[in-house]
């Protein structure tokens, strides 16, 4: 049998950063991974092509969700078939996974050990009461990686630890930072976390837009016009071509990082924002001071 892990994790918590360092726990295993984006530009898979094992795409939507669970089923088909020693899902950070053992049940090849959740230490408080999927998904997991506890007061790692015991009393819970994963730490990801289970279904009050970006966008400007954008996102993610070169876009919350990339760059960005987020407001207003670098806005 294969066995199955699932990680989890709202929307820019480490969780791809974190999947680079957990997949080293299974060094001389055949790996599979199957990684879930909400949004259409599969940037976490990109990220994640350096490892070696076969990896599964499913974009624009979660996969415990009507519109893409039939997607997700297909991948475990295809994995039951190559019969990999272990699959990691990474699902997507607007996920609901309270079903997870109910999708998984109809494959018997599968071997489910369980859900370990990042959570971001500074950023759980605001998230919490905002998506919904964020208490659903620290509650189906038995291992809670408390993460970029490096960046987070110790009372904001305090009020984090408090808010996973809340969602799941029976969680254990670790500190760590960069995605660091102990291997003593596996041990403590089990399958039996009771749960109430519900479908997944989409959430009406996410925000969500598209910029495509002229690769004649100076780097500054990309810079100043991400800044202006971050404040009313949850997310922004992409790879982005501009005369000085390709950079693979990375924002959470507030915070805006631009890295130096050597792989290829559609310049999309997606961006994420959630109830009360001014994101569509937001979004125009860079439209329009940024006209001649941005070369379409889409919005849901």
């Amino acid at each position: 049998m294969m066995e199955l892990y699932l990680i989890t994790g709202f929307l820019g918590a480490g969780k791809t950063t974190f999947l680079k360092n957990f997949a080293r726990q299974f060094a001389g295993r055949r790996l599979r991974l199957i990684i879930n984006e909400f949004g259409r530009a599969g940037v976490d898979g990109t990220l994640l092509r350096e490892l070696d094992a076969a990896l599964d795409e499913i974009s624009n939507g979660s996969i415990f969700c009507a519109c893409r669970l039939d997607q997700f089923e297909a991948a475990l088909e295809q994995a039951a078939a190559d019969a990999p020693d272990v699959v990691l899902v990474e699902a997507s950070g607007l996920a609901d996974p309270t079903n997870v053992r109910r999708v998984l049940a109809q494959f018997p090849a599968v071997s489910y050990q369980g859900s370990v959740c990042v959570a971001d230490a500074a950023r759980l408080e605001k998230v919490f009461s905002t998506a919904r999927a964020c208490p659903r998904q620290l509650a189906v997991s038995s291992l809670v990686l408390l993460n970029k506890t490096d960046l987070a007061t110790e009372a904001q790692c305090a009020e984090a630890k408090a808010l996973i015991l809340r969602a799941n009393p029976a969680a254990r819970i670790r500190r760590t930072q960069f995605g660091r994963f102990e291997p003593e730490w596996l041990s403590l990801i089990v399958p039996d976390v009771d749960v109430d289970e519900v479908l997944d279904m989409p959430d009406i009050t996410l925000q969500k837009a598209v910029l495509q970006i002229r690769p004649t966008m100076p780097f500054a400007a990309l810079q100043k016009c991400l800044v202006q954008l971050a404040g009313e996102t949850w997310r922004i993610k992409g790879f982005v071509r501009v005369p000085e070169g390709i950079f693979y876009v990375d924002c959470t919350g507030p915070e805006v990082r631009l890295t130096p990339w050597q792989g290829e760059a559609d310049n999309r960005l997606v961006l994420l924002a959630g109830k009360g987020m001014q994101l569509r407001r937001t979004a125009r207003t860079a439209v329009q001071w940024y006209n001649d670098y941005i070369e379409e806005l889409s919005m849901r």
